[in-house]
């Protein structure tokens, strides 16, 4: 992120994504910043509108938008930034996400006015690779110290992704309750063990008493199990499939390895 002025702005795309309904399921955290959110967890179940700081009905033209074409293109909008009300300029652009033959939410990107994309850039498949980006960072920036080695800091990223998309999946199907029904679930788990981990809105806190490898395998089972009680086993592996073409056949290998692929 760049600092202009004592506020941060983005320097790069960032993504947001929402359920059928307009309301946010997941937001990056330099966006969350970017638009003046201390924490980004008090971004969800919002709705878009509200979160960007657009007029009245701009966010929902650009959902239906989305909705009905699968699709849509860079458009240039001003945001208000939410502490200091300064006006924040960015280029949105959305992609629509389908589970169980229906359209269940929108994977929106905000770009810097001078940010230029490749063409194809936007579908669900390469921002679920984004995410998977997105959770490598804030690993390696958030406990640099707890980490050792790039295996092990991939081996929880693919771990950490994996639980974030089944995450956004199950708040985009059947809402926030479900979504937080999961967070619970690893966390009640993970203390059970007495691992220390939490869960809360799809990301995993990393502790210092941190599970071995198999001690991952068994969460992702417990979140795997979960979602496919309330969704289908064929909609999370559709999910999970697309999401391992952000990582590296090594990544997958040691991941396979540790049980924490063969459940899907």
């Amino acid at each position: 992120m760049n600092i202009a002025a004592g506020e941060p702005t983005l320097d790069r795309p960032a993504l947001l994504f929402t359920d059928e309904r307009g309301r946010v399921v997941l937001i990056e955290d330099v966006l969350a910043q970017a638009l003046g959110f201390e924490d980004p967890q008090s971004a969800l179940g919002e709705d878009l509108g509200s979160v960007l700081g657009l007029p009245s009905g701009q966010a929902g033209e650009f959902l239906k938008e989305i909705a009905a074409s699968g699709t849509m293109s860079y458009r240039s909008i001003q945001l208000r930034h939410r502490r200091s009300g300064k006006p924040v300029s960015f280029l949105i652009a959305g992609t629509a996400d389908y589970g169980g033959g229906r359209y269940i939410g929108a994977d929106i990107s905000l770009t810097p006015p001078s940010f230029s994309l490749p063409e194809g850039y936007f579908n669900h498949r390469a921002n679920l690779e984004r995410m998977a980006d997105m959770v490598r960072a804030r690993l390696k920036a958030g406990s640099a110290s707890l980490i050792s080695g790039e295996k092990e800091l991939e081996l929880w990223t693919y771990f950490a992704a994996r639980v974030l998309a089944i995450y956004v999946l199950l708040t985009r199907l059947g809402g926030r309750a479900v979504g937080q029904a999961l967070d619970d679930r690893i966390s009640r788990r993970a203390q059970e063990r007495g691992w220390g981990l939490k869960m809360r809105g799809g990301r995993i806190d990393l502790p210092e008493a941190r599970p071995r490898p198999e001690g991952l395998a068994e969460l992702m089972k417990q979140a795997i199990d979960y979602a496919v009680r309330v969704t289908s086993l064929r909609l999370v592996k559709k999910e999970l499939a697309e999401l391992d073409a952000g990582f590296d056949e090594a990544t997958l290998t040691l991941a396979t390895r540790f049980g924490m692929r063969d459940e899907a």
